[in-house]
């Protein structure tokens, strides 16, 4: 055996001896003599080529070692410095030497197969000695994303084309350990290429200008694995052409000129899978596939976490995959349970979070009590108890430290991330200071929603608002629902009565024109009963005409529509409230035309347009008159209703205080209207294109549901005329806008007239089927006649067939 060999795995085994025999652990070595975990594994294990002074020291210290002991186990360390055969004369050259220095490579390497791909396209590039070529990249990512192992991968997998070998160096830059300095990284990559102790130059700028002279013309593959910053990195990079540098960091190190960054990301779950199998094996993920995806998912996709997960797994052949998912479920020790050995996720977290500034430290603590998935910084400003300046500053921070990720103008932590962002802020804030922080939250979000919601209501006064107008508040609204969602139920489980009410009626006239993008029979239920824990009648009856529009029209739920509709007409006629009256007629109109009751819908909805029209309100008298013009229609009168509608038209086209978005979506209603009046009267082509025209006025006013009910009765006026291609399209283009927004009867009725479209050609009989079983199963378990009636016509043609 060689000496070095021998000097290297003397100095090991005494190492690892003096550990056991302090009955230390390597963690805890790591911890006391402030060095890594990797570190003392791999000095143990011989691989380290020259441990440095500064960490043999503290090692002995650590170990307690004095007198004798302590100077044979540095001179250990010393001999494995010195060059074999003895110094050389200064007038020597270091001897020629291939080291070969990256660790062993993981066997189970998952889903990176395109940077992979990448880094062999720039190897080569700088193998064949292009002018152009990259010699420096940075891999970078969260902790715990695989930076390392994906490094030590492609550096086996390229070592071939580098025949001056391969130098790593852990840079150890992030506490308690380092950052290594320059200068000592710059020593051991100066030993490794046979600079003996006596010929090394003592001073850092001395020791990069022999590096650069010794590699200028070596090809040279560097992996400097966890960097701290550029300046930690520039001295370390080599001067020949033909040397490509892989660094690993948890920041893009964006000053570092001239590199190529790539961002490792998550791994999608069936790659997750994949790296869950190599590790427990096949037959145990196919045991159960269930649980191991819910396993991926609960991991968040983080490589490191699924390894844990898997080594676990593996060291408990008796625990079902299931088991280590129901410990994984508790948010409360999940961190904990995702540890094996010293693999540990919670410490990967904790050595980002060790280097934040004090404000960074804060807003990192406090997201975690925003509750949606995504945030602005804004929001994150008002429960930091910040400025917004200096909230996206500390944002930004925190994406460079890896530990928050940025989608174009949000944020968003990772599953795991926020889970200890979480039990950073338990653990370091008073529970006054976090209660704090959590209403000053709520408050910011129901204000602000307040305000966005009132953009829409017809002839309020919008001078003082944050929005410019109402597509900025319909924009806000969208992005933060699930945040001011969040906020409105806290608000009702803690007893904000007036708040609730507030918000909910601010956000009637929004939901007009976004009627089926949020729950807004959950919404205006808990307006209902803040109104009636407050003694309000009037917030009552107004909120309960909002909750059976919300139940009717956007759950398709008539019958509990209809049921919060009389709720709301016998308390608007005990207190007097006439308005609150005709809307609970208008909407109960509404319900009857669905429903086949249209005698009965006409007399609700004229009573309702004369009450709005003694009161002198225009709008409601024209939405009103709107509803009694399809309840005319339903009884086939449909020239009475055609005038009627183009009233209404004609009003929606006037100066109506109504919000610009409010006015548009009102308009195209009523050209939807009496699109339905001219197919009434065989006029197919003229109410094609009403449909039409308001297809695209509720696209440009972002009315989604709205849209694809045009599109959807464009298609059906298409198919009369004829035009059966043209229908075709139009069909499926609603088909994809109503499955976007999970209107399951809506889809139903498109699959049937799908269905129909598809038994008009001979070959597509098996087409039509499949589109009536969609269809039936669309159905599912609505309970409402006309719901009846199509599953009864859908059985009926499925047993005909």
């Amino acid at each position: 055996m060689p000496t070095s060999q021998m000097q290297r795995d003397r100095f090991g085994d005494v190492l690892r001896t003096l550990r056991l025999e302090r009955g230390l652990t390597q963690e805890e070595l790591a911890e006391a003599a402030g060095s890594s975990v990797r570190g003392i594994r791999e000095m143990e294990r011989g691989r380290v080529r020259s441990p440095q002074r500064r960490t043999v020291a503290l090692l002995a210290d650590a170990l307690r070692l004095a007198g004798a002991d302590r100077d044979r186990f540095a001179a250990l360390a010393r001999a494995e410095r010195q060059p074999h055969g003895g110094p050389a004369a200064p007038h020597e050259r270091p001897a020629a030497s291939v080291p070969g220095e990256l660790p062993a490579e993981l066997p189970d390497l998952a889903g990176r197969a395109e940077i992979l791909e990448r880094l062999s396209t720039l190897a080569a590039d700088v193998t064949a000695g292009r002018p152009d070529a990259t010699s420096v990249v940075v891999l970078h990512g969260p902790p715990g994303i695989g930076k390392t192992s994906l490094a030590v991968a492609a550096g086996h997998r390229l070592s071939p084309a580098f025949a001056g070998g391969q130098l790593f160096v852990d840079l150890q830059g992030t506490p308690p350990a380092g950052p290594v300095d320059p200068a000592e990284a710059l020593a051991g990559l100066l030993r490794s290429l046979g600079v003996p102790a006596d010929r090394m130059p003592v001073s850092p700028s001395e020791r990069a200008g022999l590096f650069r002279t010794l590699t200028r013309d070596r090809p040279l593959l560097v992996v400097l694995d966890n960097a701290a910053n550029e300046a930690q990195v520039r001295p370390l990079l080599p001067a020949g052409r033909g040397c490509l540098v892989l660094v690993t960091c948890r920041r893009p190190l964006a000053g570092l000129a001239g590199a190529v960054r790539l961002p490792l990301d998550l791994l999608v779950p069936a790659v997750g899978r994949l790296l869950l199998a190599a590790i427990v094996g096949a037959d145990r993920i196919a045991a159960e596939p269930a649980a191991a995806d819910h396993l991926v998912t609960l991991c968040g996709g983080l490589p490191l976490a699924v390894r844990i997960a898997g080594n676990r797994l593996t060291s408990r052949p008796d625990w079902s995959i299931g088991r280590l998912v129901d410990l994984l479920l508790d948010q409360r020790r999940r961190l904990t349970v995702l540890t094996a050995g010293d693999l540990d996720i919670r410490s990967a977290f904790e050595v980002s979070y060790r280097q934040l500034d004090p404000m960074a430290a804060r807003v990192f603590r406090r997201a975690s009590l925003i509750p949606d998935a995504t945030f602005a910084p804004a929001l994150v400003a008002a429960v930091a108890g910040t400025d917004d300046d200096t909230a996206a500053a500390a944002l930004e921070e925190l994406v460079e430290a890896g530990v928050l990720r940025t989608l174009t103008d949000r944020y968003q932590f990772h599953d795991l991330v926020r889970l200890y962002a979480a039990e950073r802020l338990d653990a370091e804030e008073e529970p006054a200071s976090r209660t704090r922080a959590h209403d000053r939250m709520v408050d910011w979000l129901l204000r602000r929603t307040r305000q966005a919601g009132a953009m829409f209501e017809p002839g309020v006064g919008r001078a003082d608002s944050e929005f410019d107008d109402d597509r900025a508040a319909a924009y806000w609204l969208d992005r933060e629902a699930g945040n001011w969602l969040a906020a409105l139920r806290d608000a009702a489980r803690r007893g904000r009565h007036a708040d609730v009410v507030a918000v909910a009626r601010a956000l009637h006239w929004y939901s007009d024109a976004n009627s089926h993008r949020h729950a807004w029979d959950e919404i205006f239920s808990l307006g209902v009963a803040a109104a009636r824990a407050a003694g309000s009648p009037h917030d009552e009856a107004v909120l309960l005409n909002f909750l059976g529009w919300a139940r009717y029209f956007c759950r398709d739920r008539n019958t509990d529509g209809l049921a919060a509709l009389t709720r709301a007409l016998e308390l608007a006629r005990r207190i007097g409230d006439r308005r609150e009256e005709a809307w609970a007629l208008t909407y109960t109109a509404a319900i009857q035309v669905r429903t086949g009751r249209g005698e009965s819908a006409v007399d609700h909805g004229r009573r309702a347009v004369e009450l709005f029209r003694e009161i002198g309100y225009a709008l409601g008298e024209h939405s009103a008159a709107s509803v009694q013009g399809a309840a005319l229609a339903s009884l086939g009168r449909f020239t009475e209703a055609a005038g009627l509608h183009r009233e209404v038209l004609a009003f929606y086209g006037r100066d109506n205080g109504l919000s610009r978005t409010g006015a548009a979506v009102a308009r195209a209603g009523a050209m939807m209207s009496l699109g339905a009046d001219l197919a009434g009267l065989g006029r197919w082509w003229e109410a094609a294109a009403e449909y039409n025209r308001a297809r695209w006025v509720f696209h440009r006013s972002g009315a989604t549901f709205s849209e694809a009910n045009a599109v959807h009765r464009y298609g059906l006026a298409l198919r009369a005329l004829g035009e059966a291609d043209a229908a075709a399209e139009a069909l499926r283009t609603a088909l994809a806008l109503y499955a976007a927004l999970s209107c399951p009867w809506w889809e139903a009725q498109t699959l049937h007239a799908l269905a129909a479209l598809a038994d008009a050609t001979p070959d597509r009989a098996a087409d039509a089927r499949r589109l009536r079983r969609r269809a039936l199963d669309r159905c599912g378990e609505l309970d409402a006649p006309e719901v009846r009636t199509l599953r009864a016509t859908l059985r009926c043609e499925l047993a005909e067939g």
